[in-house]
């Protein structure tokens, strides 16, 4: 039996999770085990939805982001519009805009004064997709670093109930604090501008875990480019935090490598690095 951190149940069909996908810049030695039947659906629903996301997928593009299928991503609308009316499919690729022509099956030459204005539609973002993989990412990355604790002292429950967002079943009562790229922060709430700062240092897909005397704080960048912060009420003082994880941890995928430091040693690397700018 293996204890399963996204239900919250004990499962005997366990499979390794990449708490960050491959597509989202994760790593093979960054996983841990959950129910596969739920796992493979989660996947699809939060996991599969924010790596297709079209902003995510320009950063996907420019850093080569790729998944279990190793096809390389980019951005592309299938319904757009020339000004005379052609239709056509667009790519937004770092090298260059391309255009195809639908009705014909070919290519356009951007020398084509057709292709100086397009008209793109049915661009879908959709502003839940951030937090829910957050929520998951905190269950599964807490549990990561400190394992059945994380379960005892946190009330793992509130990002349970982000992760699983249903729309016609809204819990009634959360006491989760969240932030998203689509979300301005609270004014004068400096913690959360430090953890995001904290999540952008690497420029590379990161986890900061962040417990406070009464809270326990998750913020997550995807490929240098903060995504969300949840906070949800924990006992944090049985939490080990000391040694080289004093006050929290810091997990980033950077150069093809899990690497993890104290949260206390890159704060201070942040400091220095501002006072360095001023």
């Amino acid at each position: 039996m293996t204890y399963c951190v996204y239900t919250d149940k004990e499962t005997l069909d366990p499979s390794p999770e990449h708490i960050l996908p491959l597509s989202l810049g994760g790593h093979d030695d960054f996983v841990i085990y959950v129910d596969r039947k739920f796992n493979n659906d989660i996947g699809s629903r939060v996991d599969g939805k924010l790596a297709n996301d079209f902003i995510i997928l320009f950063e996907r593009d420019r850093t080569g982001a790729v998944g279990h299928s190793k096809k390389h991503p980019i951005p592309t609308v299938k319904n757009a519009k020339l000004t005379d009316g052609t239709p056509v499919q667009v790519k937004f690729g770092k090298d260059g805009l391309s255009l195809f022509d639908l009705r014909v099956r070919k290519n356009i030459e951007r020398t084509d004064s057709r292709a100086h204005r397009v008209q793109c539609n049915n661009i879908k973002i959709d502003i839940d997709i951030d937090l829910m993989f957050v929520a998951k990412v905190a269950l599964a990355a807490g549990y990561y670093a400190y394992g059945d604790d994380f379960v005892k002292n946190v009330q793992t429950d509130e990002f349970r109930k982000i992760m699983n967002f249903d729309k016609q079943n809204l819990p009634t009562e959360s006491f989760a604090r969240v932030y998203s790229r689509f979300h301005e922060p609270e004014e004068g709430d400096d913690m959360f501008h430090i953890l995001k700062m904290m999540t952008e240092i690497g420029s590379c897909s990161s986890v900061i875990l962040a417990p406070s005397s009464e809270t326990f704080g998750v913020a997550v960048s995807i490929l240098g480019n903060f995504l969300g912060f949840i906070s949800v009420p924990c006992k944090s003082s049985n939490l080990v935090n000391d040694g080289d994880y004093k006050y929290g941890h810091c997990i980033y995928i950077q150069n093809e490598q899990v690497k993890r430091f104290s949260l206390d040693y890159i704060r201070l690397k942040l400091l220095n690095q501002l006072e360095q700018q001023c």
